[in-house]
């Protein structure tokens, strides 16, 4: 693959690479919707449960994902430059470290969880449904870590297709569990929403557990290695140098959905279903965004290590093009389907009223996404991660909350002034980061190859 990266057409090559991450996302985005679907059969309280803890989580596994693309980064850039021993190496000190931190914070989670559920406004049906569900997810967050930094590291060395195969069985082993431990169905507890997070917990575990022993046995490119696996500075300075922006870029941006949930929540039990379930949905566009965002992650970082700068920019040319047309497209489809997808999952109109709304204005802002998150891969692909941090937060904070009030609350338009915001919020940020970009400071690689290498001594 490394060969295909530096040399190969490059619109194919991102297409190799790009549509195992696009099934892998499009399974995790399962995870939600067959949750999703069978908690639609108890009630909208139960459905609306996930929605309501969902941000909440996802804040915490911001902390995993921002440290997790400095692995793709570190690796690709060590795998582009030849340097197999430094590649494992980064590897190893960064799949330790997301195993450490996982388990502070998965403590932290499930210690504050009543009090995170309260500043998102949780309605008070909803509350004890979603308080065991966050709580039982905060549990199983080292499992969720190990196959970040799984993914990740496979991601630096090119390897898409192995993830998606764990990510495939995971979904499988939810999609069985899910009425076991939701209806107690044989000998299994009625557990409801519940159980469904105890399901989740159980397929990521085993995702986890065989991830771990293929990088263990070094049967996917990469090796952890034994004598690596305690903290060494000079690398986790290295990691921090290039994480510590990316973790802040995804918390602030996780923590400001928290927020956003709030004011989601400020309307009621049918406008978080309907968010909730619309959410799930978008998800399923954001398959092709997350396809073409690793391919340029993987490409950049790769090419950037091995001194190729203009087909680097070439990449990032296309990819970008290619990622808001696709994503064009997929709106557009999205928009004429959008009351028939949200019957699939619930019955009340109420909500498929106010969730084809959400579809329809929020919708047609996923391609300007597409543009702020491929421009922002490239920059992570460099290990360039302050810009795509600053605008993140800015996209989040600076105009998705602040419009979304003041269109909602402040004008008065209601669930309606949310939507508008947040479609806002995508189309700015996408403009903005993308002009960034053409800046060029992305350009330099953040790496410093050892002496034998660079003359090729080294296998």
């Amino acid at each position: 693959m490394r060969e295909r990266i530096l040399n190969g057409p490059i619109l194919k090559t991102m297409l190799v690479l790009a549509w195992p991450v696009m099934l892998s996302n499009a399974l995790q985005a399962l995870y939600n919707l067959i949750d999703a679907f069978w908690l639609g059969k108890l009630s909208t309280e139960a459905l609306s449960a996930p929605s309501v803890a969902s941000p909440i989580i996802f804040f915490l596994m911001s902390l995993g994902t921002g440290f997790q693309a400095a692995g793709s980064a570190l690796v690709g850039q060590h795998v582009g430059a030849g340097d197999q021993r430094g590649a494992d190496e980064v590897g190893t000190q960064v799949f330790s470290f997301l195993v450490f931190l996982s388990l502070g914070v998965g403590l932290l989670g499930f210690f504050l969880a009543p009090l995170a559920l309260r500043v998102v406004r949780t309605p008070a049906e909803v509350l004890p449904m979603a308080l065991a569900y966050l709580r039982i997810e905060c549990l199983g967050l080292p499992m969720m870590f190990g196959t970040l930094a799984f993914t990740g590291l496979l991601l630096g060395v090119g390897d898409t297709r192995t993830p998606m195969y764990l990510m495939g069985t995971s979904v499988l082993a939810n999609a069985m569990l899910d009425p076991f431990f939701i209806f107690g169905w044989g000998p299994f507890p009625e557990l409801g929403v519940a159980g469904a997070a105890i399901a989740t917990v159980l397929s990521r575990g085993l995702a986890a557990l065989v991830g771990l022993w293929l990088l263990a046995t070094g049967r996917v490119g990469l090796r952890l290695r034994r004598d690596r696996l305690l903290p060494r500075w000079s690398r986790v300075r290295q990691i921090g140098r290039v994480g510590i922006p990316n973790a802040l870029d995804q918390a602030g941006t996780s923590f400001g959905f928290v927020i956003l949930m709030a004011l989601v929540a400020g309307f009621g039990t049918t406008v978080v279903a309907a968010y909730g379930v619309g959410n799930r949905l978008i998800n399923l566009l954001n398959v092709a965004i997350w396809g073409a965002t690793s391919a340029l992650v993987a490409m950049v970082g790769q090419n950037l290590g091995a001194e190729q700068t203009a087909r680097a920019e070439e990449i990032a040319r296309r990819g970008i093009r290619a990622t808001f047309l696709v994503l064009g497209g997929l709106s557009l489809l999205t928009f004429l389907g959008r009351e028939p997808l949200y019957r699939v999952f619930i019955a009340d109109p109420a909500v498929i009223e106010e969730g084809a709304r959400f579809l329809a204005i929020f919708g047609f802002s996923v391609p300007f996404f597409g543009l702020f998150a491929a421009a922002g891969a490239v920059f992570r692909g460099s290990g360039h991660t302050v810009p795509p941090m600053v605008f993140s937060l800015i996209r989040l904070w600076g105009l998705r909350i602040g419009l979304s009030w003041l269109l909602a609350y402040l004008w008065g338009l209601g669930p309606t002034g949310l939507w508008m915001g947040m479609a806002l919020s995508n189309a700015a940020a996408g403009v903005g980061l993308l002009a960034w970009l053409r800046r060029g400071t992305w350009k330099r690689k953040v790496i410093a190859v050892p002496a034998a290498v660079e003359r090729g001594t080294t296998p």
